[in-house]
């Protein structure tokens, strides 16, 4: 922990509409004591620390991720059909011997990128303490739960609330809820979710409206997602279609009382969208995972329109080539270029931290000095530079704590 220290920086921004050019940040013990231009900032015996023309922001924020997949980064095939993945990624975890070493590469992905916590979605749990150790302390870990057999429902509830009691008791970190998929949770086993979130106070969150593949399971209870799903003897006897959309079906379960945080969501209609804008659901959207599935188009356009709070993910190394939050917020750049720059940070820091429901996400006098410093490309205006191809971290902090600098990473 640092005891005191001056950070300046060429540009310093706190969140939108609050720039300081020519800036410097004091630190002690681990929280953030004043923020001023550098001729209005007395130095006292602190050490000083002079970022040049780095920008400094929030600690970014990695809304959706899956540290324990981090060991198939270039295993599975850019542009196979979705369900192909699936199935690649199902067997892969069932072999899977190397959980812990996979969630700590991944967990220095993260930092090197420049965040400072994540959603990490987990089978185990695992990744908590690991999260914990590193200084990712905000970090939301969400237990899994899956099941199509409403029989089971019971017991993979009582099997959830058992790892996340244990997980709390070990570990004082974030622990979260995740009912897998619409088309992996049956409707009892979303209840039964819902009801432990309400009952112990966790967050929530659901994978939905990733494919076309799932809005067809859904409709007609056809295609290629029940040739898996069967495949994996998934699928119960007297099971039906809802004959639903993915958003409209969610809704009439109950499952977005608690407003969980809704990830993906790229095949969404208006309709769908005015409905997660009127529950109060966030969105985690991860815009490479998309592209790796060669999706024509997505629906980042309607969910912004309709007033959604989006964060950024980058969703796993099974799915992407880096877990790099500044990587993924230059991508949406380049896919996006009619987004400004101050709401792509903002999907980077605040909005993530909305999404995930955890104290962070903005820069300010008495709050934790969770930071991060990026140098921007050459010869541009630092706000306009941090997502040019030449950027890169310089610096991640969480509560006064470097875990990055340059190319060097603690712990």
């Amino acid at each position: 922990m640092v005891e005191g220290m001056i950070l300046k920086a060429e540009t310093i921004w706190c969140r939108r509409g609050r720039i300081i050019r020519n800036g410097a940040i004091r630190i002690h013990d681990g929280t953030i004591a004043e923020i001023a231009p550098v001729e209005e900032m007395a130095v006292g015996d602190e050490r000083v620390q002079d970022l040049g023309d780095a920008i400094l922001l929030p600690a970014l924020i990695n809304a959706h991720t899956h540290l324990d997949l981090s060991l198939l980064k270039g295993k599975t095939e850019k542009g196979s059909r979705f369900v192909q993945w699936l199935r690649t990624v199902g067997k892969a975890r069932a072999m899977m011997f190397f959980e812990g070493r996979s969630i700590r590469k991944g967990i220095s992905e993260t930092i090197a990128g420049g965040a400072g916590a994540v959603g990490d979605v987990s089978v185990s749990g695992k990744s908590a303490a690991i999260l914990r150790r590193r200084g990712l302390y905000e970090s939301v870990v969400f237990c899994e739960a899956l099941g199509l057999d409403p029989a089971d429902a019971g017991r993979k509830a009582d099997e959830l609330r058992s790892k996340i009691e244990t997980l709390r008791e070990r570990t004082p970190m974030h622990v979260g809820i995740s009912p897998h998929s619409t088309y992996t949770v049956s409707p009892e086993l979303f209840r039964r979710c819902a009801s432990l979130a309400e009952e112990l106070g966790l967050p929530v969150a659901i994978y939905v409206a990733e494919s076309e593949s799932e809005v067809q399971f859904l409709m007609s209870g056809q295609g290629e997602l029940r040739e898996l799903l069967e495949a994996f003897d998934m699928i119960p006897e007297k099971w039906r279609p809802p004959r639903k959309r993915p958003i409209h079906y969610l809704d009439d379960l109950g499952a977005l009382r608690r407003r969980p945080l809704l990830i993906h969501c790229y095949q969404v209609d208006a309709a769908e969208a005015d409905v997660i804008a009127s529950r109060g659901c966030s969105v985690a959207y991860c815009p490479r995972s998309n592209a790796f599935f060669r999706r024509p188009a997505d629906s980042l356009r309607l969910l912004l329109d309709a007033g959604i709070n989006v964060a950024l993910g980058t969703d796993s190394l099974a799915s992407n080539d880096s877990l790099s939050m500044l990587d993924e917020m230059r991508f949406l750049k380049q896919r996006h270029p009619e987004l400004g720059w101050e709401t792509i940070l903002e999907m980077g820091t605040i909005n993530a931290a909305r999404a995930l429901g955890i104290e962070c996400g903005i820069l300010g006098e008495g709050r934790p000095a969770d930071l991060t410093a990026i140098k921007p490309s050459a010869g541009d205006d630092p706000k306009f530079g941090i997502l040019g191809e030449g950027a890169s971290v310089v610096l991640a902090m969480v509560a006064g704590r470097r875990l990055f600098k340059g190319r060097k990473l603690r712990g």
